[in-house]
């Protein structure tokens, strides 16, 4: 930044932009199955498993769509 050269903005933000819809889409789709493999239990609130579930599948879309990310 001091020498105010900004020419590989343009590749960081692609890396950025695919590293965050596949880092996503990896934690979408574990803790589903987290989840779903807890049985009954991963989908009991006391178990905590919904909570963790709730507070990260919105991270799919923030920021853009994955499909558009990728």
């Amino acid at each position: 930044m001091q020498d105010q050269n900004f020419s590989k903005l343009d590749i960081l933000h692609h890396l950025s932009a695919g590293l965050k819809a596949y880092f996503t889409d990896f934690m979408y789709a574990a803790q589903d199955r987290l989840r779903l493999s807890c049985g009954g239990a991963g989908f009991l609130m006391a178990s905590g498993i919904p909570y963790n579930f709730l507070n990260t599948a919105p991270l799919v879309t923030y920021e853009g769509v994955n499909v558009l990310m990728y």
